[in-house]
């Protein structure tokens, strides 16, 4: 499966084309607009969130609401297409300005930020939330909640996905979400961002999906490559990574039992480059983001002057957006990596010859 996508912040729409799906399965576009929803109202999204209604359209791969088996274009039209700020020549530290407007031999900065920005992930969640329902047509759950913003952190892990409409943040734990919103708010006011910690799960993969022949082709170097182009993350981690180095090795490894039983799960389901039958766990560092209220240093590229950056218009805290996108992301390797696995032209094909693979290796949880 090839997934291409296009599009700028201020652009007329977003793109998404996604090749080699196969034909004979009705996606739910309510579903994904309810989750493009979903990615627009958690906790501390800024005011672009308020002119946007993202929802998506798909206009080429389907017949009578079914994939065909042709490539599927994704399109979300956008409703703010002006910049908000003039031609500028100030790059914002943290940012893709400075790299990108020297590279490409640029005059003005928003031409790089336009593709830069974080908002050309409604398009990963579009395609993801296609995916993430594929997937649960296979028998295999992917979902994410907030882990920690700032100082707030809660060490548990949820069964599934918390509603936003109870969970603002997407946090299981309501005591450590109010805590977590106080210092949002406090970050707003006082004009800094905030980052934290994401939890990312998949339950009901079979055992041997990846490979350890190929560097390029470990699950977990698919797996973080993808998760790696959301912007703000700094930090992807598989299972206990973050405390297992503090144990003695004999300590950390999971061990077998009879049945293939384990009664640990440190590597987060997967050993070797593979998954090993066991739930996926992937936990994600967001930096807070670089846009901040009170300007930073910089300086003008063309006339060399040290100034302050100009505020544009941003979010304080985005870390329970990224679990919305980080779940999509997820969601889209996992269908990718079992459609290059598996194939077939119709989905019950590509469904039928999965069920043989589990019924093979005995493992599939």
């Amino acid at each position: 499966m090839k997934i291409n996508t296009s599009g700028e912040s201020h652009g007329q729409n977003f793109y998404g084309i996604v090749e080699g799906f196969p034909s004979h399965f009705k996606p739910d576009l309510e579903r994904i607009n309810k989750r493009l929803k979903t990615r627009q109202s958690v906790y501390g999204r800024g005011d672009r969130m308020k002119i946007e209604d993202d929802k998506v359209n798909i206009t080429t791969g389907l017949w009578n609401g079914e994939t065909t088996g042709a490539p599927l274009t994704f399109v979300i039209a956008n409703k703010s297409t002006t910049p908000p700020n003039e031609k500028t020549a100030v790059p914002r530290p943290g940012h893709a300005d400075l790299g990108g407007i020297l590279k490409f031999d640029l005059d003005d900065i928003r031409i790089v930020t336009e593709r830069s920005s974080a908002r050309r992930t409604v398009m990963d969640v579009a395609i993801g939330e296609f995916s993430r329902e594929v997937l649960e047509d296979l028998g295999i759950s992917v979902y994410g909640f907030t882990k920690a913003i700032g100082p707030v952190e809660i060490n548990s892990i949820a069964h599934e996905e918390p509603e936003v409409n109870d969970h603002p943040l997407l946090c299981p734990d309501s005591n450590a979400e109010s805590k977590m919103m106080e210092e949002i708010k406090k970050g707003y006011d006082q004009g800094y961002t905030l980052g934290g910690k994401v939890t990312l799960v998949a339950n009901g993969l079979p055992t041997g999906i990846g490979t350890f022949t190929e560097r390029e082709k470990r699950l977990t170097s698919v797996i973080a490559s993808g998760l790696f182009d959301i912007p703000s993350i700094r930090g992807v981690l598989f299972g206990d990574a973050e405390e297992i180095w503090k144990m003695k090795g004999y300590d950390t490894v999971d061990q077998i039992h009879s049945g293939f039983v384990r009664e640990t799960n440190h590597a987060g389901g997967i050993e070797g480059g593979m998954t090993n039958g066991e739930r996926m766990i992937v936990n994600l560092i967001a930096k807070p983001i670089s846009t901040q209220k009170r300007g930073v240093k910089s300086i003008d590229i063309f006339s060399g002057i040290e100034v302050e950056t100009n505020y544009v218009r941003s979010d304080t805290c985005v870390v329970a957006a990224i679990v919305v996108v980080a779940t999509a992301m997820l969601s889209t390797i996992i269908l990718s990596e079992l459609i290059e696995e598996f194939g077939g032209f119709t989905f019950q094909e590509f469904k039928d010859r999965l069920d043989v693979y589990r019924r093979r290796v005995k493992l599939g949880r």
